[in-house]
Order: C-alpha cells, then structure tokens, then sequence
C-alpha cells in the first residue's frame, strides 16, 4: 500500500479513537497476506475502528454508492478501497464484481490485506446477519492462482459497541483466531460449491466466536445489568470503577450464552429472571448509578479524599477546558442539525456525526488560524492552529471527568444515609447472583453431558469401523 495511503488510514483511524473509546484484545495480527473479515454494526465506523485497531493498513470493500460521494469516493480510493456492487444498489452492475475481486485478490497475493464484511450490509440487529460467500471466494481465487502456496489466512474481528450512535461510546474488536485457506485445498478441489459454504461456515464460527450475540436490544440491556451485577457482587470489579468494555467483553458473552440456554429450556424462568433483572435496573437507574453500581456501604473519609483529588484535577484543568469549549463548541453543536435533517438510520447514525463535525472541525481550525494570522503574523497561525487540537482532547477528556465525578456525588448524596435501600438492592443483588450462578451450574452440566456423548458417539463409530 502507497505510503500516503498508510498515512490516511491511520489519520481515520485516530479520528475514531477521537469518537469512540476504542479499545482492542485477542490476538496479534498475522503478517503476510491476510483477509480481515468482521462484522457490521456501525456502518463506514467499523473500517475506521479497523484502522485503529489493527498493527497494519488494510484496504476496504466498501458499497459502490460511496464512490460516487464527492469527498468519500475521492478517500476511499486513495485508501485503496474497492466498490462491491449490490443488487439493492446497481443491479445492472453486478458483473463489475468480479473486477473488484480481481482486484482484492491481486493485492493479498502482493501479501496485503484486505477487509471485507461478509453479513455484506450494515445493521443494527443483535446478532449476525446471514452470511454471504464472497469472502470465501475470493480466498479461494488467491490461493488457487498462487498455486496454493500464498498462505493466506482469514482473520475474523469482532467489533462490539455501547451506545454506538453517541460521542464517546465504546467500541472493543476483538481479533479471534486465524483461517489457513490451504486447510480446505482438498475439499476445493473436491467440491467447490460444498467448499465455499464450508469455508464461510467456518468464518462465521470464528466471528461468533468474537461477537455477542443475543437475542433483541431488549435483551442485550439486561444482559449487561446482569453482567455488571455480577462483577460487583463477585469483586471481579470496583463498585464505582467503570470497566472497559474489552473486560467486560467475555463476561458478557458468556451470560449471553446463558440467557439463550434458559431462555430456549425453561422460558417461564427466562421470564422471572429479566423481570428480576428489570427491577434492579429501574430501582439503580431512578438512583442514577449510571455505568457502575449503588456501594452497599461508603466509608466517608475515603469517598471526601476521592472527591477532593477529582475535584482539585477539574480546577487545574478548568481555564483550559473553558478555552478548549469556546474554541470548538460551534463544531460539536452545529453537526446536531445536520444530523436531525437528514434523519438516518441508527447503523449510519454515528458515521454521519463524525462526517459532519469533522467538516465543521476543519473549518473551525481553519477559522481561527486565519483569525490569528490576520490579527497577527504567520507565527501565531502556526502557533495557534498547534495548539488547538491538544486543547480540544483535553476538553474532551476534562467533560467526561466532569460527568464521571458528579455522577458519583450525586448517587453519594442520594444513598449515604440511606442504610434500608441500600440493604434493598444488597439483597435483590445476592437473590440475582445466586440464581446466575445456578443457570451456569445446569449449562456446565449440559456441556459435560454434551461432551460425554460426543466421546461415546466416536468411540461407536470407530468399534464400528
């Protein structure tokens, strides 16, 4: 990939770092020619976070729609992006497809990598979409014509968001565990058709694997309460401490697993336990617990240190954070009524608030170097326009200590005198722990049943054999 091109990527992807608390785990990225597969909540946000994420530029497939913007097309090819045309979009387009995987397959056998999206569209659903096969075709055709000797590997990353159509939500990828596309020579080389739904099963075990995947939204809110329940209650974290997400990530999936297994073998306690769960989350959410949990005791001395060391750290940075507000406040606010105008769909939401403010971010930047440079010289244009960034993500990161502290006096002086509720929600929290603990006590049980009879299953076939 051209230098200016490896440059790019990583300028978007630091303006999603800027959006989103970004946050990665898992495995390291392979060398060599590699196809990223992920899934798609988040529209044009997924590729930007990619970008982020991974230790090495990739080139997107991206809707064919999008080259033809005016600005996006113009960056999408610089970044070597690659237009897949839908049916939906440009059915009369559909042959130039197989340029686009000549293309995708000429760059892995240069040893690049390639990311594609194989739900081929972006959704807001809880789980995966279905999957279609053109990231196990054009792995087939990379291999094939460098003679199975390419080594190409398929890497799933799943990309999980909290609230992703907000500035500074949270977004973890997590990179999961490496394809060999020559592991299904033989099978090719058998069967095309069977190989290519093999392979593409096989890549969709490897995004669930590194995915949550529930139900409905409805469900998934309960399953972080439960989560977040748990942690707590455990010690697996800090009463008021806010987890990253990237923690909180197989805690999650596992409780997902379990809600799933209870709610497909005993629906009317599926029912109980999230109206339980419901409960919990009305009595903390009317408290205004936020992302952490109500202390069932608060030793006064520590919480008054606590609050004095934040509230000392937001006065030093208090002048600063008023500049930095001032400065960039016309960009934050002025991309709401671009976004409430055009009114799009909660997957492209964010993206578009990131398009938007970052134009008006430019030409915010932009102003005030002028403005310095008119009322000054060049120096102070150069000066100026250094500073403002810097000053804008101390700002950022000022707000979010501002909200961060007054949500924990304000729960503080709500709950401190008040032993009977907080007793309450000690009392409805072991209730929930118990009964969690009782669900992963029966699944464990199904899967040690699970597993014997896959072993006596084998055992038969080879005493048959």
């Amino acid at each position: 990939m051209p230098r200016t091109a490896s440059i790019l990527t990583r300028f978007l992807g630091w303006t999603a770092s800027v959006f989103f608390h970004v946050e990665c785990r898992g495995r390291a990225v392979p060398d060599g020619p590699l196809l990223v597969v992920a899934n798609h909540p988040n529209s044009l946000m997924d590729s930007l976070v990619l970008f982020r994420v991974l230790d090495r530029p990739t080139r997107p497939l991206a809707r064919a729609p999008l080259f033809r913007q005016w600005i996006l097309g113009r960056i999408l090819r610089r970044i070597g992006g690659l237009p897949v045309y839908r049916r939906e979009d440009f059915p009369e387009d559909l042959l130039q497809n197989q340029d686009t995987f000549d293309a995708a397959v000429a760059a892995l056998r240069k040893g690049e990598a390639v990311q594609i999206y194989p739900e081929g569209l972006s959704h807001s659903e809880a789980s995966l979409a279905p999957f279609r096969t053109g990231a196990a075709r054009i792995a087939f055709q990379a291999e094939e014509e460098s003679g199975w000797i390419l080594g190409l590997r398929i890497l799933p990353v799943g990309l999980t968001y909290v609230r992703k159509a907000f500035f500074r939500g949270r977004v973890v990828a997590e990179v999961g565990k490496p394809l060999r596309v020559a592991n299904w020579r033989e099978a090719r080389q058998a069967d095309d058709r069977e190989a290519v739904r093999s392979l593409t099963d096989a890549i969709r075990r490897g995004l669930e694997a590194v995915t949550l995947n529930v139900e409905s939204p409805e469900e998934r809110e309960l399953i972080e309460v439960a989560e977040r329940v748990y942690a707590r209650e455990m010690g697996l974290a800090g009463w008021r401490e806010r987890e990253t997400l990237a923690t909180r990530l197989p805690r999650l999936q596992l409780f997902a697993r379990g809600a799933a297994w209870l709610r497909t073998e005993d629906p009317e306690a599926y029912r109980r336990l999230a109206s339980r769960v419901r409960a919990y989350e009305r009595v903390t959410g009317a408290l205004g617990a936020g992302e952490a949990d109500v202390p069932p005791t608060y030793r006064t001395g520590a919480t008054l240190r606590l609050a004095f060391a934040e509230a000392s750290v937001l006065l030093l940075e208090a002048p600063f954070a008023a500049v930095g507000l001032l400065v960039w406040l016309p960009a934050y606010l002025g991309s709401r009524p671009i976004v409430r105008k055009i009114g799009p769909a909660p997957e492209t939401l964010s993206t578009l608030k990131l398009s938007a403010s970052g134009f008006l971010a430019i030409l915010t930047l932009g102003g005030w170097t002028f403005l310095a440079w008119w009322l000054g010289d060049w120096k102070w244009a150069l000066g100026i326009g250094a500073i403002l960034v810097p000053l804008g993500l101390l700002t950022i990161a000022w707000h979010e200590r501002w909200i961060r502290v007054e949500e924990d006096v304000r729960l503080f002086l709500k709950v401190a005198s008040q032993k009977n509720r907080r007793a309450r929600l000690t009392a409805m929290r072991r209730e929930l722990v118990q009964e969690f603990d009782r669900i992963a006590r029966k699944l464990e049980e199904g899967d040690r049943a699970a597993r014997r009879q896959a072993r006596r299953g084998g055992a038969g076939r080879r005493s048959g054999g």
